[in-house]
């Protein structure tokens, strides 16, 4: 959520300084309709199969949904 704050708010703020190319270019194309800014609640976030240790409830939803296979498993 704040990723589509930062990109739908023409405010610059001090802890968003590092961002403020991609902000402007993302703003950019947000006001050209090129890009939808939604939002994605987090049990949703196909990225964290990527970026966080997870119960192995979720890491295997998460392998579903992005058909993935493991290469390794006995056939």
């Amino acid at each position: 959520m704040a990723a589509i704050n930062i990109a739908h708010n023409p405010v610059q703020h001090d802890r968003t300084k590092h961002v403020e190319i991609d902000r402007h270019f993302i703003r950019e194309k947000v006001d050209e309709g090129i890009i939808d800014l939604r939002y994605i609640p987090s049990k949703e976030q196909n990225a964290d199969i990527l970026t966080k240790g997870l119960p192995m409830d979720r890491l295997e939803y998460l392998i579903g949904k992005l058909n993935l296979i493991d290469i390794y498993r006995p056939t």
